[in-house]
């Protein structure tokens, strides 16, 4: 059985480089909460609109659409370990 990916690997470059611009010492906690939290999860649904909120904040990554949102494609790479 394979390891899982998670979000935080999946997460896409744009979004990494946002989380890792954000240098100032205020948001470094938040920063630190959001990545442990991304690498503690393996599933999009797993989040809470509350984490999600907070990744879109200190990412600069928004949804473009609906369907973003609520699947998560703009912000992560699909899972191809879930493809049948």
């Amino acid at each position: 059985m394979s390891k899982q990916i998670t979000l935080y690997q999946r997460l896409k470059p744009e979004a990494k480089a946002g989380l890792k611009h954000i240098k100032n010492e205020p948001y470094k906690l938040s920063i630190n909460i959001i990545v442990s939290l991304l690498k503690s999860k393996q599933f999009y649904s797993d989040l809470t609109i509350e984490e999600v909120k907070n990744i879109i904040v200190f990412s600069e990554v928004e949804p473009k659409s609906v369907f973003d949102f609520r699947f998560g494609d703009f912000l992560f790479e699909p899972n191809l370990d879930e493809a049948p």
